[in-house]
């Protein structure tokens, strides 16, 4: 499995060799990342994949110098998890 950011196609995509097996997809607005998609294919799930496209994705946006505002149901979960992230985290509305 290969986690890549895909930054041309707003999104951290998940693959099994050539295979997309999930992706986690913003919008961005003003150097904020609307994080509003996760999808993994069902068979991929509980395997800790939606995270690690999450990691990808903060990591980009720290590289960046961008902030991410948490609005998939997931990443929103994760993030109020996760204090280390709140350096990305966009708190704003």
């Amino acid at each position: 499995m290969n986690i890549v950011f895909e930054e041309n196609n707003k999104r951290v995509a998940a693959y099994d060799g050539e295979k997309l097996i999930g992706e986690s997809k913003y919008n961005e607005f003003n150097n904020i990342w609307a994080a509003n998609h996760t999808f993994v294919e069902p068979e991929y799930k509980g395997k800790g994949i939606a995270k690690q496209m999450l990691v990808a994705l903060v990591e980009a946006a720290r590289q960046k110098g961008k902030k991410i505002r948490p609005i998939c149901p997931f990443i929103k979960s994760q993030f109020e998890k996760n204090e280390q992230w709140s350096d990305v985290k966009y708190s704003g509305r």
